[in-house]
C-alpha cells in the first residue's frame, strides 16, 4: 500500500470516529442542560463530554488532500492540495478557477 493511501485511510478513520462521538456528544449536551434529570447522571454527562472534547477533537484533526494525500498546502473549499488544484485547473475542471 502506498504512503498516500495509508495517510487517506487513517484520515478517514479518524472523521468516522469524530462523527459517530460528534452524536453523543449532542446527547450528553443536552443531558447537561436538562434541569429536571438528577445532578448526578448530569455531572457524569459533563465528565464525558471533558474526556472525549481532548480525545476527538476536530481541530486535532489534520487537513489532508483526499487525492494526494499531502498534508501541507490543503485549502478547505475543495480539500485538495495546491498541487493538485494547480493540475485540476490546467485540465479546466474546476468552475470559475484561472490558472497562469
Amino acid at each position: 500500500m502506498k504512503k498516500e493511501g495509508l495517510v487517506i485511510w487513517k484520515d478517514f478513520i479518524k472523521r468516522k470516529k469524530f462523527l459517530k462521538n460528534e452524536i453523543n456528544m449532542i446527547i450528553f449536551k443536552s443531558i447537561l442542560q436538562n434541569f429536571q434529570i438528577k445532578n448526578t447522571i448530569r455531572i457524569e454527562s459533563l465528565r464525558k463530554i471533558i474526556i472525549s472534547w481532548k480525545k476527538f477533537n476536530i481541530t486535532k484533526q489534520n487537513n489532508i488532500c483526499l487525492k494526494t494525500g499531502r498534508m501541507g498546502g490543503v485549502f478547505k473549499k475543495w480539500n485538495y492540495s495546491r498541487h493538485y488544484i494547480k493540475k485540476m485547473g490546467k485540465w479546466n475542471l474546476l468552475n470559475n478557477v484561472k490558472i497562469k
